[in-house]
């Protein structure tokens, strides 16, 4: 089978592709190839080529790069894949069509409420409806909040809903997070981290807000961000605000990072200010550490924090998410005691295994059910065509 990724930057989509490719490795019944519609030599392509996956690099200069779509089907071909699963919106819609040139059933895993960008083309959102609509095409969502909002590009087909998986490689070894905090020289502080790329969904701004209230309360706080910056002009926006804020001094942006799990067990609480979300890997990650986290109430948030105590705030509301980072910062043991049912939870409700075994059934089903229509295919008498004369199609 195929899994195509538009790239293997760090990212919460990327890092399931890495997950699934590692998790299946020694297994008998699934022979995986990995594409990217970009060039490697990122963490992760070194990460899955270290693993021995194959993994084929297909850059293209547009959408619909004519070569790089026939390469795709070339390759396809030439390896018998029977099942393809897309992850990201130029995988979906490449891979989508070139898995119904060629007969094969196809997946794609749907990973957020809506484009993480403010500025999708009208041609692009028409080629990736038009794939999601497709018979053949099998939509996953990650939590029901991405399949309910799927249902307008669907065409109102129900997604299948599989939730995310947290590997157990997400987890820093033992040490590690006194070793960042060394390195960052934040030993005797309190550290705050929220991970993700500086766009517009992440709402950076509405932190920055809320952490200058905790920073005037704690002079001892500081917030990590974690993420590379696609739009430089949104970075240079948020270093300015950090600068009229006064709390320069209290917020380090490290960029994008290799060491997430090690500077996630480097800090005390887990943040995110985002205006939308789908069911975000980095959240589950945060879980998987034993890190108390405190999220708005926007896509899946919720029902992934179920039951754990932690706090959900209203989006767009930089006083209640600085309320409840204060409570949380200056109590100890609740933070500790969310942050253990937190743990408990990612590992309990959202492990590799089962959610690779689900996985695995959706592409049998779906590619048994491909077999028998294309058998029907294959049986079906030739019909007619009314508008010809002759009787012959």
């Amino acid at each position: 089978m195929a899994y195509i990724v538009d790239t293997l930057v760090t990212g919460g989509a990327e890092r399931l592709v890495v997950t699934f490719a590692r998790a299946v490795k020694s297994r008998q019944d699934i022979d995986l190839t990995v594409f990217v519609l970009s060039h490697g030599e990122t963490a992760f392509f070194k990460e899955l080529k270290g693993a021995g996956v194959e993994v084929v690099c297909l850059p293209g200069k547009s959408l619909i790069d004519a070569a790089r779509f026939l390469r795709l089907v070339s390759a396809l071909r030439s390896r018998s894949i029977e099942y393809v699963h897309a992850h990201l919106t130029t995988s979906t819609i490449v891979g989508g069509f070139a898995a119904a040139l060629l007969g094969i059933a196809f997946a794609t895993t749907i990973h957020n409420v809506k484009p993480s960008t403010a500025r999708v083309s009208k041609t692009r959102s028409f080629l990736y409806r038009r794939v999601l609509r497709m018979s053949r095409t099998t939509p996953i969502a990650v939590g029901q909040a991405v399949a309910e909002a799927a249902l307008a590009d669907t065409g109102q087909r129900d997604c299948l809903v599989v939730a995310n998986a947290v590997s157990p490689e997400a987890v820093a070894p033992a040490g590690a997070g006194a070793l960042i905090r060394t390195d960052l020289g934040l030993q005797e502080h309190r550290v705050l981290i929220a991970v993700g790329a500086i766009i517009g969904q992440k709402a950076y701004q509405d932190l920055l807000a809320a952490f200058s209230q905790v920073a005037g309360q704690n002079p001892d706080a500081v917030l990590l961000i974690v993420g590379n910056a696609p739009e430089a002009g949104r970075y240079a926006a948020l270093q300015a605000q950090a600068r009229d804020l006064r709390i320069t001094g209290q917020v380090r942006f490290l960029g994008l990072r290799r060491d997430i799990p090690d500077l996630l067990a480097a800090a005390d609480l887990f943040v995110s200010a985002s205006h939308w979300e789908g069911a975000p890997v980095s959240l589950l990650e945060a879980m998987a550490n034993g890190l108390a986290c405190v999220m708005t109430d926007v896509g899946d948030n919720r029902q992934i924090l179920s039951g754990t105590g932690s706090p959900i705030v209203p989006a767009r509301n930089p006083e209640a998410l600085a309320e409840a980072l204060n409570d949380m910062l200056n109590d100890p043991p609740a933070r500790a005691r969310v942050g253990q049912a937190a743990r408990t939870r990612a590992f309990k409700h959202y492990g590799v295994e089962a959610w690779v075994n689900r996985l695995i059934a959706i592409y049998k089903n779906a590619g048994a059910a491909q077999h028998r229509q294309s058998a029907a295919d294959d049986r079906a008498p030739l019909q007619p065509d009314p508008n010809r004369k002759d009787g012959v199609s």
